[in-house]
């Protein structure tokens, strides 16, 4: 089997001749390729470049396509700092409150954003390049929660949400910045990509309750899936931090994939999702992946793995890579993947 064929048979519940491995590599790849941040995402063909470098480099079965975490922001009007050295940054917020967010999310403005365009083109290079050789992941930014507290502000959405007499327009931002996320998806997968995937962290129960998770942000995750599985558009989801609180609501939405991090408790994880989803994750990317020694590395992708039993999961980082992960610790955990073995009896 090659990558594209391990990661689409995991997704189906398939069997796979080894666990499949993909990394949130995009900022390390860009450094072994020797361009800075700024170069990576002003330029689509250098994004595909630096992202098959490093797969074929490691030998990863699927490459996750990202560029930061504010593209949606930017062509909705949010301020945007661009560092020649680092991903891109909010600098602010959209005047006006929920009546300026809620104006301010249109989904006509997302196929004139010329990020979105490199983003898509960046797919159709990667596609064009490796074929049906390795799986492509394309990430859809923000979802609708976190988008909105880019929009209004943290602290203000926070504040917002406590208010009952708020709750009607808090309601509406979010279905329209569903509307507004739901565009990137169609156009990155017509672009080319296997699958989308999106980040929704600030909706995680590290931040908010399970039972405002289930008011504010289930409802437009069940949206989401509901419109990309009427167009075959598989989804991973991704929220940092502890999971463990609404594992069980990521576990019935219906999401091809769903990734956590080191945060959260992998068994607990795995009885969630096992049969249900496909994990992603869960390896700490800077603890382990990038300040760990390959020891360290090699007994947490262990640890992941015989929970797994190597059945269900794309094993990874749970979230980006920095960019100086040392390629000792990298080889460390694609050797030890690599020498597991799955007993589908």
């Amino acid at each position: 089997m090659n990558g594209y064929q391990r990661i689409k048979s995991a997704l189906s519940g398939e069997k796979t001749d080894r666990v499949p491995m993909m990394l949130h590599d995009f900022m390390p790849a860009a450094r072994e390729y020797g361009i800075t941040m700024r170069q990576y995402r002003e330029s689509g063909a250098k994004i595909a470049d630096c992202h098959i470098a490093m797969a074929r480099k490691y030998d990863l079965d699927g490459i996750w396509n990202d560029i930061d975490t504010c593209i949606l922001a930017d062509a909705i009007g949010v301020p945007v700092d661009y560092p020649e050295d680092m991903p891109a940054r909010v600098t602010g917020h959209i005047p006006g409150g929920l009546d300026g967010a809620i104006d301010a999310m249109e989904p006509e403005k997302i196929a004139k954003s010329e990020r979105v365009k490199i983003s898509a083109d960046s797919i159709y290079e990667l596609r064009k390049k490796v074929g049906d050789e390795i799986f492509i992941r394309a990430s859809c930014d923000q979802m609708a929660f976190s988008l909105s507290a880019l929009a209004c502000g943290m602290e203000d959405l926070m504040m917002d949400l406590k208010d009952p007499a708020k709750e009607a327009k808090v309601l509406v931002l979010l279905d329209r910045a569903t509307d507004v996320h739901l565009e990137f998806h169609k156009i990155l997968f017509a672009a080319g990509a296997d699958c989308t995937s999106f980040g929704d962290s600030t909706c995680g129960p590290d931040l908010i309750s399970p039972n405002m998770y289930r008011k504010f942000a289930k409802p437009f995750h069940l949206k989401l899936v509901t419109v990309l599985n009427a167009l075959e558009i598989p989804v991973i989801c991704h929220i940092c931090g502890n999971q463990d609180k609404i594992v069980d609501d990521l576990a019935e939405i219906g999401f091809a994939g769903v990734e956590f991090d080191y945060k959260t408790n992998p068994r607990k994880a795995h009885k969630a999702y096992f049969g249900k989803t496909t994990s992603f994750g869960p390896i700490d990317p800077s603890g382990v992946f990038c300040l760990g020694t390959p020891q360290d590395v090699r007994r947490e992708t262990q640890e992941i793995l015989d929970i797994y039993q190597g059945k269900g999961i794309v094993i990874g980082a749970g979230c980006a890579l920095p960019p100086n992960t040392p390629e000792e610790n990298i080889r460390a955990f694609t050797e030890t993947v690599k020498a597991y073995q799955i007993n589908w009896e």
